[in-house]
């Protein structure tokens, strides 16, 4: 059986939303992320480390004018969690985009984010 909960997952994905406008909150990574985790977003070469999980999202941030995501965590077990998300997002040049995916997440003994895959579906081009 699953159950939902507010979890690192959850503190994480709405601080990435904040992020966009206020680039300081990037500082609370440290309160979702363990210091040597790993983030992985699709095919993209993976960061570890909480400095360069923290200069990714910089970057990534700063590229937007707004985002906002919407998401459902599932509590797998006391190590695992899976998050169905979809996301929409304004560039700072105005372009539009939105997208959806699952993410793995894997905690330790303390609720922080030791890896965190972002499984993105291929388009089928249509």
């Amino acid at each position: 059986m699953t159950r939902t909960t507010e979890t690192a997952v959850d503190r994480y994905m709405t601080l990435v939303d904040r992020a966009v406008h206020e680039p300081e909150a990037l500082k609370e990574l440290e309160a979702v992320f363990a210091p040597k985790a790993t983030v992985q977003f699709g095919e993209l070469p993976p960061v570890t480390g909480l400095a360069d999980i923290t200069e990714f999202y910089r970057r990534l941030s700063s590229d937007l004018a707004d985002s906002k995501h919407v998401w459902t965590t599932t509590v797998l077990d006391e190590a695992t969690i899976e998050v169905r998300f979809i996301t929409a997002w304004r560039a700072a040049d105005g372009r539009l985009g939105s997208q959806g995916g699952i993410e793995h997440v894997t905690v330790d003994a303390g609720g922080l984010i030791t890896e965190l895959r972002v499984l993105i579906p291929q388009s089928d081009g249509a």
